[in-house]
């Protein structure tokens, strides 16, 4: 059993923010047997994940008759013994989402989709999560709900159509600002928020300035921000 300090919910919600890949499992269309891909993703404001497709993919064609699917999200490769890290698998149904936010969303935290983002064959997904498994490490796993990791969005409204000029307000306060929200010296720049935290990137490293309590309007977003750069 994980011990009274593992905090279960916070770490799998971190880690669902900081995952830049997973392995997506899909059912295939012919056999009905499993198939699992390698595949980029990005969150949601709510913490749902995104993912851009191709229609000529097994996986996406497999998702058309039925668009259940499987994702397993996993930390940052270091050194040690990879089944000690922490890892999420997420469960239920993948399909359309037009909506040119969660494109946008999807293309900072991948920059390089860029090049084929606006391809015919191209199309954003976003699953709807039902199933929770979560594994912190060893002797850390913990029962989870789709609701401990999706993040609230009553009232953030405002906070979100503002999105693109609070990140720009961000991005303006310079390289040391940015390495201090980070955790660590890297050309950082943010690329997301939402009413719980900042999403920042630099090259193939990801990290996240998580608020103590949720901030569901601009402003006590940005007096949230402020207090952790003091």
């Amino acid at each position: 059993m994980a011990g009274a300090e593992f905090d279960a919910r916070g770490e799998a919600k971190r880690l669902s923010r900081l995952a830049r890949t997973a392995a997506l499992a899909t059912l295939d269309r012919v056999s009905g047997a499993p198939l699992a891909t390698l595949v980029a993703v990005a969150s949601d404001y709510n913490g749902a994940p995104l993912l851009l497709l191709s229609s000529l993919a097994a996986h996406t064609k497999n998702l058309a008759p039925r668009p259940v699917a499987s994702l397993l999200l996993t930390s940052a490769a270091g050194r040690g013994d990879p089944l000690n890290r922490p890892r999420l698998t997420l469960g239920g149904p993948l399909a359309p989402h037009e909506d040119p936010r969660a494109f946008a969303r999807y293309v900072a935290r991948n920059p390089k989709s860029k090049l084929y983002a606006s391809f015919s064959d191209f199309r954003l997904f976003r699953m709807t999560i039902e199933a929770v498994h979560f594994n912190g490490g060893f002797a850390r796993a913990a029962a989870l709900t789709p609701a401990d990791i999706l993040t609230d969005l009553a009232g953030a409204e405002a906070l979100i159509a503002d999105e693109p000029a609070l990140i720009s307000e961000v991005n303006a306060q310079g390289a040391a600002t940015l390495a201090r929200l980070a955790g660590a010296k890297a050309a950082w720049r943010a690329i997301g928020l939402d009413p719980e935290g900042l999403d920042l990137a630099a090259g193939a490293r990801a990290a996240r300035a998580s608020f103590a309590a949720p901030a569901r309007d601009p402003q006590s977003w940005r007096a949230a921000l402020r207090r952790l750069r003091e």
